[in-house]
C-alpha cells in the first residue's frame, strides 16, 4: 500500500510540474523555454506565420537569429525566436512549425498560402 501511495504522489507531482512548466513557458520565447516545451508532452504542436525582417543578430559562423511576432491561422499572436543558417530575404512569408516556444522547422510560403487572419495581422 505504501508503494502505491508513493507512485500516486510522484505521478501527481510530475503532472503538476509539467503543467507548471507549460504555464511558465506560455508567453516566453527564449532558448530555455523552447527546450522545456520541446520535452513537455502537455505542449501541443502548431503552425504560425511570419513575414521575414532583417536579422536581430548574426554570430561569427553566419547563424542568424530572429525574434518576431508570429500569428496562427486565427490571427492569435505569439513571439518566437528562431535561427537560420544564413540571412533570410526580407519581406517573405514563412510557415513555422513549432511546439510552444520550440521552433521545429520552417518553410517559405507564398502569400496565397498564409491564412487570411494571419495575413491581416502580418500586413499591419
Amino acid at each position: 500500500m505504501k508503494i502505491i501511495k508513493t507512485i500516486v504522489v510522484l505521478a501527481l507531482f510530475g503532472g503538476v510540474a509539467l503543467f507548471g512548466a507549460k504555464l511558465y513557458t506560455q508567453n516566453q520565447s527564449d532558448e530555455l523555454s523552447g527546450t522545456i516545451d520541446q520535452l513537455n508532452p502537455l505542449v501541443g504542436k502548431g503552425e504560425v506565420y511570419v513575414k521575414t525582417k532583417k536579422a536581430d543578430s548574426i554570430n561569427s559562423y553566419g547563424i542568424t537569429t530572429y525574434k518576431q511576432q508570429t500569428f496562427d491561422k486565427n490571427g492569435k499572436q505569439k513571439e518566437l525566436t528562431f535561427t537560420a543558417a544564413h540571412e533570410l530575404t526580407t519581406d517573405r512569408f514563412l510557415k513555422i512549425y513549432n511546439k510552444g516556444a520550440h521552433v521545429e522547422t520552417y518553410e517559405e510560403v507564398s502569400v496565397q498560402d498564409v491564412p487570411e487572419k494571419a495575413l491581416q495581422q502580418l500586413n499591419k
